[in-house]
């Protein structure tokens, strides 16, 4: 939650910047546009908790699960006034520490040994955006994407499926060639029904952008 927070507060710093939006000659000769973003890891730090000790008895857990959140980069031809194609990569780690605990000899756990482990996923997504409300300072627009995802860890293990995403909600503010966003939607990775990579993670992303 204070993750959404620290977003929120971004996107709203941004916005004295880039109160001014572009016009529709700008728009005509503005026709790319490239942004980096980060998004907030919802499905991962669902699934993936620290596991509890059992004490009194050796075990393994998986525990202090860290994760970086979604980076991302896209690039967007601007066809026209609303319509938009283009292509995303994104990408996220999750990382944590494999602890085997052991007793000693008067029954009491200790940590014998501790190994740092990860795995990521990487989603290539070519992107089709629709833009359907033009104003003095700002745009909204909805998106989809599919493609590619690469799931592969620590092991050099790696595997690929398919994986989409929809932007069910974008706000853009810009002015001349500078732009912040902020989205809700989210995006999905699998390989089938039993191997779910990412399950509607990134509900809610800022980014920054460029436009030439």
């Amino acid at each position: 939650m204070k993750r959404k927070y620290c977003l929120l507060l971004l996107l709203c710093s941004m916005m004295p910047v880039v109160s001014v939006a572009e016009t529709k000659e700008t728009r005509s000769a503005q026709k790319h546009e490239v942004r980096i973003g980060y998004g907030d890891p919802m499905y991962e730090t669902m699934r993936w908790k620290s596991e509890s000790n059992k004490l009194g008895v050796p075990m393994n857990a998986r525990q202090n699960y860290r994760y970086t959140g979604h980076i991302y980069g896209e690039y967007m031809y601007r066809i026209n006034s609303w319509l938009g194609v283009g292509g995303q990569v994104d990408f996220g780690a999750t990382m944590f520490d494999y602890n085997s605990y052991h007793l000693d000899d008067k029954g009491n756990q200790y940590l014998a040994s501790s190994e740092y482990r990860y795995f990521y996923d990487v989603c290539v997504m070519p992107s089709v955006r629709f833009t359907y409300f033009h104003r003095e300072w700002v745009n909204l627009y909805s998106g989809v994407q599919l493609g590619a995802g690469i799931h592969a860890d620590y092991k050099g293990r790696c595997e690929v499926g398919a994986a989409f995403g929809i932007t069910a909600l974008g706000v853009s503010v810009g002015r001349n060639h500078w732009f912040g966003t902020a989205e809700f939607g989210g995006v999905s990775s699998l390989q089938s029904l039993t191997a779910i990579y990412l399950l509607w993670t990134k509900w809610f992303n800022v980014s920054v952008g460029y436009r030439f």
